[in-house]
């Protein structure tokens, strides 16, 4: 195999490493909503725009986004193995995004305050 091949599939293995890296950044850019929401993505629906409090427990969220102008506060509560409740909680604003495990959640609550 020559260098020059040798370089080129290192890029390639490289830039698809990262590509993935880059996925599953926890604050990913955010899709488009009006300014002052947020953006919930559901495990199996479509994704909507928020404004105000919600509180979901038949709707699994598995990734939240903050528009410009909103600060958002989103958490989610999972059963542990003791069977007591574990919240993991993201702060957003700026156009961030935060992920949620699926597995296990019991509901999420997503708070959406413009800025």
């Amino acid at each position: 195999m020559t260098v020059r091949r040798l370089v080129i599939r290192s890029s390639i293995a490289g830039a698809i490493a990262l590509g993935s890296v880059v996925a599953v950044a926890p604050h990913a850019a955010a899709e488009t909503c009006a300014d002052g929401s947020a953006r919930i993505f559901f495990s199996n629906a479509e994704p909507r725009c928020q404004t105000g409090t919600a509180t979901y427990t038949a709707e699994t969220i598995s990734k939240v986004c903050s528009m410009t102008g909103a600060d958002v506060v989103a958490e989610a509560g999972y059963l542990n193995y003791k069977k007591k409740i574990v919240t993991t909680r993201h702060e957003l604003s700026n156009g961030t995004c935060g992920r949620f495990d699926i597995v296990g959640q019991q509901s999420a609550t997503v708070s959406v305050t413009p800025n």
